[in-house]
């Protein structure tokens, strides 16, 4: 350990009956560091977020957070349903923290719903109100799971302004996703989740994947699929454009479940992409 690190986490183990989740997980979280964690859904990263927060402790192995506090959002937002926006704010956080909650929810767009019930509030809204909430604390170490899920655009855009900004506050930050999204632009670290441990990520083990790119009309249509197609890797670009990854063959199942989502409205010019990576013609 060094005066900078945050987090340690060694040889960790955790198995649901006879299923082996993590196999001996290794990470270790450093002051001013945003680290990415990428797998596919069912692969044991929010069960790794539940360990470092503690609201896991039946695991073999070491964790030490040498006594730093931790904010994290995992799984779906919790939020009594009863309350408006502004109420649950009220209730869960500090008062000193209320206001720079608010602040980030006027710059997520939602401060018009703050005084409405939550149980009124759409799944995006839901999503910006609880970010808004886990990065308004002064926590020393930030769990993120899927933050970007059902965030428009522009939303994402200032919600990694905010990363950036706290990493420059001698805060780490670990952020799992179980696609590629704008992860490279802030996170200082990549792993990939395979086989219950982490792998540094490297582009080249990309290579046997085939990849697709899909342009949509609206991005709602953009955020609809990227829900769908959860347990790809996938990398939004520019013009309501995806760049989705995945094994050979797979393509059929890929269109079919847009299709039976009602996400009809593609770029009848979508391309497949499968030598992109290969240094071969597009």
């Amino acid at each position: 350990m060094t005066n900078n690190t945050l987090l340690e986490l060694f040889d960790i183990h955790k198995s649901y009956k006879d299923k082996v989740v993590l196999a001996g997980l290794k990470l270790l979280l450093a002051k001013n560091q945003c680290v990415g964690i990428v797998g596919r859904n069912g692969t044991g990263k929010t069960t790794m977020l539940k360990i470092i927060s503690g609201l896991l402790t039946r695991f073999t192995g070491t964790l030490n957070t040498y006594q730093h506090t931790i904010s994290a959002l995992i799984d779906t937002p919790v939020f009594i349903n009863d309350f408006t926006g502004r109420e649950n704010i009220e209730y869960m956080l500090d008062i000193d923290l209320r206001a720079k909650a608010v602040e980030i929810t006027n710059n997520l767009g939602i401060t018009d719903y703050l005084d409405k019930k939550v149980k009124k509030y759409s799944q995006g809204m839901r999503q910006k109100l609880a970010i808004a909430m886990i990065l308004s604390t002064d926590a020393d170490i930030i769990l993120l799971d899927e933050p970007f899920n059902s965030i428009d655009i522009e939303s994402t855009s200032y919600i990694i302004s905010l990363i950036n900004q706290m990493k420059s506050q001698n805060k780490g930050i670990i952020v799992v996703t179980h696609n590629l999204t704008r992860i490279q632009t802030y996170c200082d670290q990549i792993y990939t989740l395979k086989n219950g441990i982490l792998e540094t990520y490297d582009k080249m083990t990309e290579l046997n994947l085939k990849q697709y790119r899909i342009q949509f009309e609206t991005e709602q249509d953009l955020l609809s699929a990227q829900s769908v197609l959860g347990e790809y890797t996938i990398n939004i670009e520019n013009n309501n454009t995806m760049l989705i990854s995945f094994n050979n063959g797979n393509l059929p199942t890929i269109l079919k479940r847009l299709s039976g989502s009602n996400i009809i409205n593609i770029n009848e010019n979508a391309n497949v992409a499968g030598d992109d990576l290969m240094g071969g013609p597009k």
